[in-house]
């Protein structure tokens, strides 16, 4: 047991393998009752010592989604997470946004435990934040100003986090003065988003960004639509829109699913470029590279859902994409039919998609990012393991146990096919890059080359593989074909 003293109240941890950990701590107030589709407020101070050994539930999301085990949730459940080393500080800290399509995951999955990076000096933060309809729904056209933030309230319970990072991570001997974000997947999504989030300044002075990209957003009248289809599986007609307060969530949860059934592409909820809102431009235009970053995806993102769905036999359509207007889709079919004449029509299915979501945006956001004079390291994650009975390659989320350290998990296990040698031995070098660049510097470790900063005339990306290589403008003749699309 562990015992630390914020200017909140004190809290009761525990110490396991020379890691502090404090779990299920409150770094907003619940967000239930008249509070529910608004920005997330301070939390309240407590009195005496507060239990911090338990996970707080997640936030509501569809039970099961992307092959997850179930779990408990609630609406209250804005609540962070912290592994600190027992060394004295300051240490560099790592703020750790979850993934999961914005509609589900949880900060406190297995796979995001920080003890390995909290070993190599880095105090680890994983928090929560409102998923799907509660983070995403866009009210203001119906409910007023006091709503005005609906549609990026998952941006907004971040930079809450943040904010209790500034003020307390000191407590647990990390340093506010370097605060890393990071993210996977829609986690990377926020970042982004937060790069370009005038609330979010200042507040982190690093970002990770691991298969996210700043396309994924939504105009006004996609998120008028969708709030549309919520009402109407709600029954509620526009004049009667102010009783979304109260439904049982529930209720929300089968309303938010009928609309993502009724969307006409791959996601529906997503954070809202509203000029009378939080987020008032799109991302990519509001970067301004004052933000290190380390930005990267997978060669094969794709393969994990055509695995999950059974959707590999099938060329793309509509509903598939992420960002791609759905009109320049039967182009890009061919245009990878010509390039790529020797795949099956799974194999380019995966291709195309896995750049469409990931690939494309992550080259996108670095090219912005040094636009605006800042500087970026870029990577492409393509270890395989040789004999997964899957055959999954290097999908979305095998980077994930990689950079915790936590191939051992159940998840790790599987994305890998067993954690062979050459696994253990990446993921070493994998966290020593990491923490590298969380604690001011160039991502390096013994076991890779030296990583240059990305240019666009070179575009030197890391491949990162046993073993790793540095190749310019790796898929060439694919970028091409993007650079007339999107």
């Amino acid at each position: 047991m562990v015992r630390i003293q914020t200017s909140l109240g004190g809290l009761v941890g525990a110490e396991t393998d020379g890691v502090r950990i404090f779990r299920g701590v409150p770094f907003a107030a619940p967000p239930l009752g008249a509070a529910r589709f608004r920005a997330a407020r301070p939390p309240a101070a407590w009195s005496g010592d507060r239990d911090a050994r338990e996970f707080a539930r997640a936030a509501p999301q569809p039970a099961g989604q992307y092959g997850a085990a179930p779990m408990d949730t609630d609406e209250d459940c804005l609540y962070l997470n912290i592994h600190a080393p027992v060394e004295p500080g300051p240490h560099p800290v790592l703020v750790w946004v979850h993934g999961g399509g914005y509609t589900s995951g949880a900060s406190f999955e297995g796979v995001y435990d920080g003890s390995d990076l909290a070993r190599r000096g880095v105090v680890v933060v994983t928090l929560a934040y409102r998923l799907g309809a509660l983070g995403l729904l866009h009210l203001r056209h119906l409910l007023g100003d006091t709503y005005a933030d609906s549609s990026a309230n998952a941006l907004l319970d971040v930079v809450r986090g943040l904010h209790w990072v500034r003020e307390h991570i000191a407590a647990f001997d990390g340093d506010p003065a370097r605060v890393t974000l990071g993210g996977v997947s829609a986690g990377g999504k926020v970042i982004t988003n937060l790069l370009a989030l005038p609330a979010a300044r200042g507040l982190f002075h690093r970002a990770i960004v691991q298969s996210g990209g700043a396309h994924t957003v939504r105009s006004v009248p996609e998120a008028e639509h969708a709030t549309g289809h919520v009402l109407a599986a709600l029954g509620l007609s526009r004049d009667k829109a102010e009783r979304i307060v109260d439904v049982p969530v529930e209720d929300l949860l089968a309303a938010q699913a009928d609309a993502i059934g009724r969307g006409e592409t791959r996601f529906v909820f997503r954070p809202v470029v509203d000029p009378e809102g939080p987020l008032p431009v799109p991302p990519l235009r509001a970067i301004r590279g004052d933000v290190p970053l380390l930005v990267g995806s997978n060669q094969d993102e794709e393969q994990l859902f055509a695995l999950m769905d059974r959707s590999g036999g099938r060329v793309p359509e509509p509903a598939d994409l992420a960002n791609l207007p759905t009109g320049a889709l039967p182009e890009l079919v061919a245009a990878y039919a010509d390039l790529f004449p020797e795949l099956t029509v799974s194999e380019r299915r995966i291709r195309l998609l896995t750049a469409e979501s990931y690939g494309i945006p992550t080259t996108r956001l670095a090219e912005a990012q040094v636009a605006a004079g800042g500087g970026a390291y870029v990577y492409r994650f393509r270890w395989a393991s040789k004999a997964h009975p899957q055959k999954l390659r290097s999908p979305h989320a095998i980077d994930i146990p990689f950079v915790f350290g936590t191939l051992d998990t159940p998840l790790g296990r599987w994305l890998t096919g067993g954690v062979p040698d050459e696994a253990r031995a990446l993921s070493g070098r994998v966290q020593e890059a990491w923490a590298a660049f969380i604690k001011g510097g160039a991502p390096a470790a013994d076991g890779l080359p030296e990583w240059p900063l990305y240019e666009p005339s070179e575009r030197r990306t890391m491949l990162l593989d046993v073993p790793a290589t540095v190749v310019g403008d790796p898929d060439r003749e694919e970028r091409l074909v993007w650079d007339r699309a999107m």
